[in-house]
């Protein structure tokens, strides 16, 4: 009885020990999964957006091209994993547009964007997926989320080019298209409305985010 007794202690130390060691992926998965998160801050110096519109009579005149200031954002993301973790955060001075015409810069800010209101322009991702690596440190990607310009908030998906560069900086390029009017903007236009200048506008950026910031190891730590 004694031996039988030692040999079922055993056994159950056995046991415990295959029970602990299949559920530990279990408890430190999420940690593991996640331990190159990093969040890195978007340098407005180096940032670039710029909005063409079809200017009224565009067939003479063509787009109205002008570029506003990002003045915060960030890019969070494991390299290993974007489509699973990546995030991007933009805002965007809606007081800063500029042009080759300071009547327009005018119109547009103020009449148009009514800025002195609506004073930021953000965008915020919900998901990353069509993730597509071309190089081990460049490719494409899908971007879903959500635009907030003149008050306003409506989803938008966005494509990008990406890089990553050998010093840890993240690089970001691409263009988007829509109709501001669904923002409650109206178009604007010459002799007192009577010929328009187009309802779509086009995106183009160069988003630049360098030095980590911070990195985590999953949502349990800071």
């Amino acid at each position: 009885m004694k031996i039988f007794a030692i040999e079922s202690r055993i056994s159950f130390k056995r046991s415990l020990v295959l029970f602990l060691a299949a559920l530990a992926p279990i408890l430190i998965g999420p940690r593991v999964a996640t331990a190159g998160l990093a969040r890195l801050k978007i340098d407005p110096d180096q940032s670039t957006v710029s909005a063409a519109v079809a200017e009224p009579a565009a067939m003479v005149r063509g787009d109205a091209v002008g570029t506003f200031r990002v003045i915060d954002g960030e890019v969070i993301g494991d390299p290993a994993n974007p489509a699973g973790t990546g995030k991007v955060r933009i805002i965007v001075d809606a007081t800063s547009y500029r042009s080759d015409s300071p009547s327009r810069d005018r119109t547009v800010t103020g009449k148009s964007l009514e800025s002195d209101k609506f004073r930021t322009i953000a965008f915020e991702s919900k998901s990353v997926v069509g993730v597509v690596t071309t190089r081990s440190n460049e490719g494409t990607a899908i971007v879903n989320g959500s635009l907030t310009l003149h008050g306003e908030t409506r989803p938008m998906t966005v494509p990008v080019h990406w890089m990553l560069s050998p010093d840890g900086s993240f690089a970001s390029d691409g263009e988007v298209k829509f109709n501001y009017e669904e923002f409650g903007i109206k178009v604007p236009g010459v002799l007192f409305g009577a010929i328009l200048a187009g309802n779509e506008a086009t995106i183009r950026f160069h988003i630049v985010a360098t030095g980590a910031v911070a990195a985590t190891a999953g949502p349990g730590r800071p």
